[in-house]
């Protein structure tokens, strides 16, 4: 039984994300380091390397909602830690996430390829992370989310690669 390869993305969009995606992992670890006091960059910092990874594939080449979602909850998780407005902390994450879903929706509006289903299983995943980071060390950890980019990066290239293989 032979897999078809087949995908929205052509391979050279879904290589130049994968590197992108790999590239971005390693310098977010370098950046944020291991560590409680750095933790929370993590939404916003790998946010911004799936921005980084969908803008590199074009209004069609994909991570867009992701990556609006996880920048819109960074944001507010940054802005929450940095300044003490005395708001709660849950309702402000809630917000950058439905923020950056409104976004991914507004984005889809002006011809960007995004998808509500992936901005909501993002927030759902989200949360689901957050709900359970108490559970377990490996998910307050900077590095578990730089080793899970890396790994999904990885996957993209070896896909593209194979795909290209293939097509020839």
């Amino acid at each position: 039984m032979k897999v078809a390869l087949t995908s929205a993305r052509s391979g050279a969009p879904r290589l130049r994300q994968g590197l992108v995606l790999l590239v971005g992992a390693v310098i977010f670890a370098l950046v944020v380091g291991a560590g409680a006091q750095t933790f929370y960059w993590t939404p916003l910092g790998i946010g911004l390397v799936y921005l980084a990874s969908a803008i590199s594939g074009g209004r069609q080449g994909g991570y867009w909602s992701g990556a609006l979602v996880l920048c819109g909850w960074g944001a507010a998780v940054a802005y929450a830690r940095q300044s003490h407005t005395g708001l709660d902390i849950a309702g402000l994450y809630l917000a950058g996430a439905g923020l950056g879903a409104t976004l991914a929706i507004l984005a889809q509006r002006a011809g960007i390829r995004t998808s509500p289903l992936g901005a909501t299983a993002t927030v759902v995943v989200s949360g689901l992370i957050l709900a359970f980071s108490g559970q377990s060390d490996r998910l307050t950890e900077a590095r578990t989310y730089a080793l899970l980019v890396g790994a999904i990066g990885l996957v993209n290239v070896v896909w593209a690669l194979v795909g290209e293989r293939s097509a020839s």
